[in-house]
């Protein structure tokens, strides 16, 4: 009885293997043949299931089977290297003042315009059809489009500010005569009420000494701060120079999406739906190849 329990079980375990064995050739089967015919929308399906079900067939669906799927896990950059060609060809179009750079097979980075100075603005995951913007630079753009509705620019405020304090600084240096005048003056006043200062000073004089004390410590502190000056409006003036720069920039990426996709909320709806809209496309493009090949 025991012998026959355990030759059902072996069965049954061998069924099992069996099953899933076929399940996983054929897996391979279809993504192969799928990568064979240049049917990219079917390379996406076969990678994530659950994710096609939802976004294009707008169904619910069971998870994916990560024991099948995980085959080609090793086969990543190659996969991604292929099916950039048809995702980059459509990104051309639909956002082109996006450049893609392959550092590595696979791996592409993303850079925003063709002018000089372009920012690097993140990586192209191909394999998930998503863009993985830097976020330092993405949440500069955002917020250089907020600050253009109050008809603002990125860095005025820091601008305005550097160029006040070049002004203040030259200022010092224009003034420097007028400073060794006044201070001579508080020096002889303050010899002229040291000499006249006794045992008992009276506390006027002691309230004016005080002052001209410290009037003659700003001085002093200011002809300070004026022996660097020229050298720190220097310097600044390049930190305005870059941020002027980085202003251009802005400028240029604000019209780019805005000549594309008339706001930046269209841009980031498009980025939301950039999935399901290339696959579509491809579902387009799919059929009318499977058209052409039937009236053959």
């Amino acid at each position: 009885m025991a012998s026959k329990n355990q030759d059902s079980k072996a069965v049954d375990v061998s069924q099992e293997i069996e099953g899933r064995i076929a399940t996983k050739v054929k897996y391979l089967q279809e993504l192969n043949y799928a990568i064979d015919q240049h049917h990219d929308r079917d390379v996406y399906r076969l990678l994530d299931n659950q994710r096609y079900a939802k976004e294009i067939e707008h169904r619910k669906q069971q998870p994916n089977d990560e024991g099948v799927m995980s085959l080609v896990d090793d086969l990543a950059d190659q996969l991604s290297s292929y099916l950039s060609v048809n995702l980059i060809k459509y990104l051309g179009k639909t956002y082109p003042f996006f450049y893609y750079e392959e550092y590595q097979t696979g791996h592409y980075r993303i850079y925003f315009g063709n002018w000089w100075d372009r920012r690097r603005f993140g990586e192209l995951d191909v394999l998930n059809v998503r863009f993985s913007f830097d976020q330092t630079e993405y949440q500069m753009l955002n917020k250089s489009f907020e600050l253009a509705r109050k008809n603002k620019r990125y860095n005025s405020d820091r601008i305005n500010k550097i160029s006040s304090e070049n002004d203040r600084l030259q200022e010092l240096i224009d003034h420097q005569r007028e400073r060794e005048e006044k201070r001579q003056q508080i020096q002889a006043e303050l010899k002229d009420i040291n000499s006249r200062s006794g045992l008992f000073e009276s506390s006027r004089n002691r309230a004016t000494r005080e002052e001209l004390v410290t009037q003659l410590q700003k001085l002093e502190d200011q002809e300070t701060e004026a022996r660097t000056a020229a050298q720190t409006i220097k310097e600044n003036e390049q930190v305005v120079l870059a941020l002027s720069k980085e202003n251009t920039i802005l400028s240029y990426e604000q019209k780019s999406i805005i000549d594309t996709f008339g706001s930046f909320e269209d841009f980031e709806l498009a980025n939301r739906n950039l999935y399901a809209n290339y696959l579509k496309s491809l579902s387009a493009d799919q059929d009318a190849g499977k058209q052409v090949n039937a009236d053959d």
